[in-house]
């Protein structure tokens, strides 16, 4: 995609935007609500609000590579600022970790990655969901941010209380379909 693209989308947005002109003056007027926080990897190929069909003001959104939550001890100020405004400003019920299929951050730290640098530095944070196959490792990787979550003792509250419910999804880039952990089997079943 060139720059001239990225100009003339905004064209077709606008025009799109004038047909919701109620939807975006409520968000302007009213604010945003979302209730799902949604925490995502970067990847181009996943974009949140199309693999959900969300409308604009639906999710609260953080992307990082792997899709990763560093645990309170970490200290790193992005994500925790995220996770706060989330929880404590925006009192969203849901919180979604979603994974997918053919991770560029979870292959490379599989594959190795040239220690020191941000993204070696950064994919630390998953080393302890690493197993023996990429597919696994990116399941589990998901499994491992949710517990990360409950290392900050707002969300660990909210989540005991019933307040918030926090959803581990794995999104696979060759079907669209997203496959949830269901906690009570112990494995990755489709979306109903």
């Amino acid at each position: 995609m060139s720059i001239e693209k990225l100009k003339n989308g905004n064209k077709i947005f606008v025009k799109n935007f004038n047909a919701n002109k109620n939807l975006y003056n409520d968000l302007v007027v009213n604010g945003q609500h979302p209730k799902i926080l949604w925490v995502g990897c970067s990847d181009s190929r996943v974009v949140p609000e199309f693999i959900v069909n969300a409308k604009t003001g639906d999710l609260f959104v953080t992307r990082n590579i792997a899709n990763i939550v560093p645990p309170k001890n970490r200290d790193e100020s992005n994500s925790s600022s995220v996770l706060e405004y989330a929880v404590k400003h925006l009192e969203v019920k849901h919180i979604v970790i979603c994974g997918h299929t053919g991770c560029g951050g979870i292959t490379a730290m599989m594959n190795g990655v040239k220690e020191n640098s941000n993204i070696s530095n950064w994919l630390d944070h998953a080393k302890p969901a690493k197993k023996n196959s990429i597919p696994e490792t990116i399941k589990a990787n998901v499994l491992l941010q949710s517990e990360n979550l409950l290392t900050f003792d707002y969300i660990e509250e909210k989540v005991t209380s019933g307040y918030i419910i926090i959803h581990k999804w794995l999104y696979d880039l060759k079907t669209g379909i997203i496959d949830y952990y269901d906690n009570e089997v112990e494995r990755w079943i489709p979306l109903k």
